[in-house]
């Protein structure tokens, strides 16, 4: 039997050790998403992971650099939609506004 270990401080912990590292790894590919980010963000009011992915130009050295590019203090999540992108299965993403 499979035992699972509930904990949320844990898992919070490692997630933030585990983005700040892929972060650490992607600076370059982070600094261009970030302004796209903005970019599309002014121009649109709003922005979505989908949305960068479709305008940025470059790719990151690993794809969970992705999950980085909102991290941050400029960022407010203001809902969710369902990502178009066929590797995410009809996943939801957030959507976000600059404060």
């Amino acid at each position: 039997m499979n035992q699972l270990l509930f904990n949320l401080e844990a898992a919070t912990v490692l997630r933030d050790r585990c983005i700040k590292q892929v972060a650490d790894n992607n600076i370059h590919f982070l600094e261009v998403a970030r302004n796209v980010a903005r970019r599309i963000a002014m121009r649109q009011g709003e922005v979505t992971s989908d949305d960068v992915r479709r305008e940025c130009q470059l790719e990151p050295l690993h794809h969970n650099a992705w999950g980085a590019v909102f991290r941050g203090k400029e960022w407010q999540a203001v809902g969710y939609r369902t990502s178009h992108i066929v590797s995410r299965h009809g996943g939801s993403q957030k959507v976000w506004r600059l404060r």
